[in-house]
C-alpha cells in the first residue's frame, strides 16, 4: 500500500468524503420523502444525539492515534507506533461498548426532554453503531498517522453505498408499521455500513502485514515507550481533542433542546414543531456538504503537522499552514456564493416540501467560518496547544445559547433565530484564533492575499449563476421537477469558478499538480499556457 503526501492525500480523501455526500444529498431527500416533514423532525433528534456520543467516544481518540503514530514513525519507532495503535483499540472497544449501552437505555429519556418522544426507537437503533465506529476510528486513525490515506478513503465509500442501500430500504418496509418504526429503519444503514466498512479495514490491515515491524524499519536508538506512557501521551493528545471535537457538535444538541423549546414559546406544537424544526436541520446539512473537503484537509494536515513539530521543522508547519489557509478560501467563498444564489433551485429539487430555502440563503455565509475553523484546531493539536481551540469554541457556544434563546422564542424570528446563532456559533472562535494563530504564535495565514482571488472568482460565478436562474424562470422550466437544470447550473458555477481562477493566478501549475499530475494533463491546453508555475 502506497503513501500519500499531503496534497495527494488531501485530494483522495477529499473526494472519497465528496462522494459521500454527494451519495447523502441524493439519498436524503429520498428518505425525506419516505418518512416524511414530520418524520425527518424525529429522525434529527435522533441523530443529534447519535453524534454527539460519537464524537464524545471516537473522533478524538481517532485523531490523538493519527498524531502518537505520526509522531513515533518521525522517530523511527514504528514498534511502540503499533502499539500504540494496539492500546487504543482496546480503550474504543470498551468505551464503545459503554457508551452504545448508556445511549440505549437513555433514549427515552432524552426524546422525552428532547419532545420528540417518537424518536426513543430510532436512538436505540442507532446505539449500536457507537461500538462498531469505536472500532472503525481505530483503525481509520492508524491508518491517517500513518499517511496510508486510500484505505481510509475506499472504507468511506463503501460505508456509505451500504448505509444508503439498508437505510432507504428500512425505512420503505417499516413506514407500514407507523412514522417512528419508519424513522427507526432509516437509521440500519448506519450500523449495517460501519460494520462493512471496519471489516475491510481489518482486511486492509492484515493485507499489508500493518500488524507486523520489520526489523530494519524500527531504529536501535528509539525510546521503547511503556504502555502507561503511551496510554499517558493518547491521554494528552485525545482528551482534549474529543473537547473541541464535542464542542464543534454539541451545537446540534444545543438546537435540538433550547430551539425546539424556544418555538415551543413561540408557538410551534407536535407536528408544526417537527416541521419548523426539520427546516433548520436541513439547512445545517447542506451548509456541511462543501465543508466535507475541508475536514479532509483537517484530517491530513493533522500527522503532517504533528511530524514536522516532532521533528522541529517550522518552515514545514508554515507551508502547510499557507497551503491549508489558501485552500480553505478556495474552497468556502464560491460554496457560500453558490449557495445563496442557487438556494431557490437546489431546495426546490432536494427538498420541495420544506420551507428551509431562506435560511440558506442567508445563513449560507457561515460556511466561510465553519471552514476556517476546522483548519485552526488541527494546527493547534498539531504543535501541541490542544486547549487554545477549546477555549475559542466555548465562547462561540456561549454565544449560540444565549442567541437562540432570545431569538428563537420570538414568534416574528422563530427558527430564523437558529441561522444567527450559527454563525456567531463560528465566527467568534474564528476571530479569537485566527488572532492567536497569527499574532501570539506567529503564523502566516494571510487571509486578504490568498483571499482576492477566489472572491473576484466567485463574484463572477454568482452573475452568472443569477443570470441563469433568471433565464430558466423565462423558459418556464420549473426548478420543483427540473433535477437537469439545477445540475447544469451547479456544473456551470463550478465552470466558471475555475477558469476565472486559472486566469488571475488564483490555482497554479503547482496547485494542481501536488494533487494530481493526470488532472494537470486534463486541463485544456489553453487554460494550461494561462496557468502560472
Amino acid at each position: 500500500m502506497k503513501k500519500q503526501s499531503t496534497g495527494r492525500g488531501f485530494a483522495y480523501l477529499s473526494m472519497a468524503e465528496l462522494l459521500v455526500k454527494i451519495m447523502s444529498v441524493v439519498y436524503m431527500p429520498l428518505l425525506y420523502r419516505i418518512i416524511g416533514k414530520v418524520g425527518h423532525g424525529i429522525y434529527a433528534v435522533a441523530y443529534e444525539a447519535f453524534t454527539l456520543i460519537y464524537v464524545l467516544t471516537n473522533e478524538g481518540i481517532q485523531r490523538g492515534v493519527a498524531k502518537l503514530v505520526a509522531e513515533l514513525y518521525a522517530e523511527d519507532n514504528p514498534r511502540d507506533a503499533l502499539k500504540a495503535f494496539r492500546l487504543s483499540r482496546t480503550i474504543l472497544i470498551l468505551g464503545g461498548l459503554f457508551a452504545s449501552l448508556l445511549l440505549y437505555f437513555m433514549a427515552p429519556f432524552i426524546a422525552v426532554i428532547a419532545k420528540s418522544p417518537q424518536a426513543a426507537l430510532s436512538i436505540q437503533a442507532l446505539a449500536p453503531t457507537v461500538l462498531i465506529t469505536a472500532v472503525l476510528s481505530a483503525y481509520r486513525g492508524y491508518f491517517l498517522g500513518r499517511s496510508f490515506i486510500t484505505a481510509n478513503a475506499l472504507s468511506k465509500i463503501v460505508e456509505q453505498v451500504v448505509n444508503v442501500a439498508v437505510s432507504l430500504l428500512g425505512a420503505f418496509l417499516l413506514m407500514k408499521a407507523g412514522t417512528a418504526m419508519g424513522v427507526a429503519g432509516g437509521t440500519l444503514g448506519t450500523s449495517v455500513g460501519a460494520l462493512v466498512s471496519v471489516l475491510l479495514l481489518i482486511h486492509e490491515f492484515r493485507k499489508g502485514k500493518f500488524h507486523r515491524v520489520r526489523k530494519s524499519e524500527q531504529s536501535p536508538e528509539a525510546y521503547h515507550h511503556t504502555s502507561k506512557e503511551l496510554l499517558r501521551k493518547l491521554w494528552t493528545y485525545a482528551f482534549p481533542i474529543t473537547l473541541t471535537a464535542g464542542l464543534m457538535h454539541i451545537g446540534g444538541i444545543i438546537d435540538t433542546f433550547i430551539v425546539k423549546n424556544r418555538l415551543v414559546v413561540a408557538g410551534f406544537f407536535g407536528d408544526a414543531l417537527d416541521a419548523v424544526f426539520s427546516d433548520l436541520v436541513v439547512f445545517k446539512s447542506l451548509l456541511v456538504v462543501p465543508n466535507t473537503i475541508i475536514v479532509s484537509l483537517a484530517a491530513v494536515m493533522l500527522p503532517g503537522i504533528a511530524s514536522a513539530n516532532a521533528l522541529k521543522n517550522q518552515d514545514d508547519i508554515d507551508r502547510k499552514a499557507s497551503f491549508a489557509t489558501k485552500m480553505v478560501l478556495m474552497i468556502s467563498i464560491p460554496a457560500f456564493v453558490g449557495m445563496t444564489v442557487l438556494a431557490e433551485p437546489i431546495f426546490a429539487f432536494l427538498y420541495p416540501e420544506s420551507g428551509g430555502v431562506h435560511l440558506l440563503k442567508y445563513g449560507s455565509i457561515t460556511v466561510i467560518f465553519l471552514g476556517f475553523i476546522q483548519i485552526q484546531n488541527s494546527l493547534y493539536q498539531g504543535i501541541g496547544k490542544f486547549y487554545w481551540g477549546t477555549i475559542a469554541m466555548s465562547f462561540g457556544i456561549g454565544a449560540r445559547i444565549l442567541i437562540n434563546y432570545l431569538l428563537v422564542g420570538i414568534p416574528e424570528i422563530n427558527v430564523f433565530g437558529g441561522i444567527f446563532s450559527h454563525f456567531a456559533n463560528f465566527f467568534i472562535p474564528f476571530v479569537i484564533n485566527h488572532y492567536l494563530l497569527t499574532r501570539v504564535l506567529g503564523f502566516q495565514m494571510p487571509i486578504l492575499k490568498n483571499g482576492w482571488r477566489p472572491a473576484l472568482s466567485s463574484l463572477a460565478m454568482g452573475v452568472v449563476l443569477y443570470l441563469m436562474t433568471l433565464m430558466f424562470k423565462l423558459v418556464h422550466l420549473p426548478f420543483a421537477h427540473s433535477a437537469l437544470s439545477t445540475l447544469i447550473m451547479v456544473l456551470a458555477g463550478i465552470a466558471v469558478y475555475g477558469v476565472a481562477m486559472i486566469l488571475i493566478g488564483g490555482i497554479t501549475k503547482k496547485d494542481v499538480t501536488d494533487i494530481s499530475p493526470r488532472l494537470y494533463r486534463i486541463i485544456p491546453s489553453g487554460l494550461r499556457r494561462r496557468m502560472r508555475p
